[in-house]
């Protein structure tokens, strides 16, 4: 799938481009982000949801309606990982 990419953007001139997988990747696509740090960019289902809830705020009320979330607060654990976020 990378290397589909990679040739796609060289075929339609593009700079950048973005692969989601949300099961991941295998370590061999893995062992190209350094290659390919300024041109590709992976992303698995986490950096998937993270971006999405770190932009929901800047989406337009056509799109919240259509994807309608609700903060809620939650007591965290000392161990969980996203409380030192």
């Amino acid at each position: 799938m990378l290397d589909q990419l990679v040739g796609t953007m060289q075929h339609v001139g593009a700079d950048q481009g973005l692969l989601v997988c949300w099961g991941g990747f295998k370590p061999t696509v893995k062992s190209e982000i350094p290659r390919l740090f300024f041109k590709v960019r992976l992303w698995d289902q986490n950096d998937l949801i993270d971006q999405f809830l770190g932009h929901y705020d800047k989406l337009n009320d056509d799109l919240k309606a259509e994807i309608p979330l609700k903060r809620i607060w939650v007591v965290a654990s000392p161990d969980d990982d996203s409380a030192s976020e």
